[in-house]
């Protein structure tokens, strides 16, 4: 295993020296190289031109100019575009498609999937930027400038390159005197370890399909850092009675699930995360599969749906009591006393961080996106829905998915930009994914 930190700075601007010497020594401390790659200048004066030659001396090999690979399948890009610009990935996604996964030098954690043909991989390719060691004294005194100079990141990529085709990054972000990776706080020279993350938000994990090797690789994490917190979207997917199949009879029989049994099956998997972690608490957040649920009581659609029928009178009683449907069928099975079941009108901040916010609903009843969350949160938010992780372009995290990456009802002649991928919320409220390859 190769290790790399993979940071930007941008030339003729200071930089910030505790972060530096805090990079250092996580580079002592895991084996890893440093490289720094140039972001485009913002402007030259004759004042700062002497920063310029100060930092090439410091770091001499150190600042890579041109691109390379990393493996076959990463390169690192010495592709430069302004640091004002809202999104530094626009028109990158086709150089994603035709290279593979790229690394860009920029001042914020940006990072996005580039579908790729089902029938040709299950992985897509991916964007990331790097963050910068340079301190935010170069924006142009404009619009974009001022507005951008508020999102400007203090980070790095920490690389792993496990063999000629598989690697791994997570982001590494300075929080101005050290900065987190996994259970572990660097802060200059000082390394503190056996730091418990704040809480992991878990990818959209829908009972019915999760995937086995990513459920297993979450609960080893939890385990492995003594998580207490735990994030859950979609964990209902609702297959057995989606309005999707409705008039489809044969796919409906095909589907060979009973809404019984795919409740019991849900209900369980909660219970499997109490028994496994005691001490920890699940947040399920409002999200739009178990919705899926009120949907089919509400507009009566059990009435000819006889493998349903009778629990769904149950349950269509219990939604006429005020009850809330969905939690009222998971502790139908099991107790589940360490589940919280938000709500849509909920609000938890974790570290200043919102995580109960699924992403799928918007503004004034529009689509949510991840550049609205961004704006409506200042970036501080963990969204799902998509299945495409995401960093958006004010710095706010979009989990991915444990599923399997094709479903059902997903086409595998098309294509995906779906990996399996968690979120991690330090202490100090800054994030990183976890990708599951």
């Amino acid at each position: 295993m190769k290790n790399y930190i993979i940071t930007s700075y941008i030339p003729n601007t200071h930089i910030d020296a505790k972060f530096v010497e805090t990079l250092n020594s996580f580079c002592k401390h895991n084996s890893a190289e440093l490289q720094i790659l140039q972001c485009k200048e913002n402007y030259i004066s004759d004042s700062v031109q002497p920063l310029e030659q100060a930092i090439r001396d410091e770091f001499g090999e150190s600042i890579k100019l041109k691109g390379y690979n990393l493996n076959s399948h990463l390169h690192v890009s010495e592709f430069q575009t302004s640091i004002n610009t809202i999104d530094p990935l626009v028109g990158m996604e086709s150089m994603a498609a035709k290279h593979g996964c790229l690394i860009l030098p920029f001042p914020r954690h940006r990072f996005k999937t580039v579908p790729r043909m089902l029938k040709e991989s299950g992985t897509p390719r991916a964007i990331w930027c790097t963050g910068s060691i340079s301190e935010a004294d170069s924006y142009k005194n404009n619009k974009s400038g001022r507005r951008m100079k508020d999102f400007h990141i203090k980070g790095a990529l920490f690389v792993q390159i496990e063999n000629d085709k598989i690697f791994h990054i997570r982001q590494v972000t300075f929080d101005g005197k050290g900065f987190y990776d996994l259970n572990t706080y660097y802060e200059g020279s000082k390394i503190v370890k056996n730091i418990r993350p704040e809480a992991v938000i878990m990818g959209d994990d829908h009972a019915t399909f999760q995937k086995k090797e990513a459920m297993e690789s979450t609960i080893g994490m939890i385990k492995a850092l003594d998580i207490r917190k735990i994030v859950r979207h979609d964990t209902l997917d609702s297959n057995s009675i989606s309005h999707h199949l409705d008039g489809k009879k044969l796919s409906k029989a095909l589907v060979g699930l009973t809404l019984e049994k795919e409740l019991k099956l849900t209900s369980d998997s909660f219970q499997k995360f109490e028994d496994l972690f005691p001490k920890a608490m699940q947040y399920s957040v409002a999200s739009n599969h178990p919705e899926h649920l009120n949907r089919y009581i509400d507009e009566g659609r059990y009435r000819d749906d006889y493998p349903n029928h009778v629990i769904a009178l149950e349950l269509a009683l219990a939604m006429a009591k005020g009850e809330d449907v969905y939690e009222y069928s998971m502790k139908k099975y099991n107790k589940l006393k360490n589940v919280i079941f938000l709500q849509r009108k909920d609000s938890v901040k974790l570290q200043g961080v919102e995580i109960a916010d699924h992403g799928d609903e918007g503004a004034n009843g529009s689509r949510g996106t991840p550049r609205e969350k961004g704006i409506t949160y200042s970036g501080k938010v963990v969204t799902g829905h998509s299945h495409s992780p995401e960093i958006g372009v004010f710095n706010n995290y979009v989990t991915g998915t444990l599923t399997h990456l094709s479903l059902s009802y997903t086409k595998d002649s098309g294509s995906s930009g779906w990996l399996n991928t968690n979120v991690l919320i330090y202490p100090n409220g800054t994030m990183t994914h976890i990708h599951i390859i």
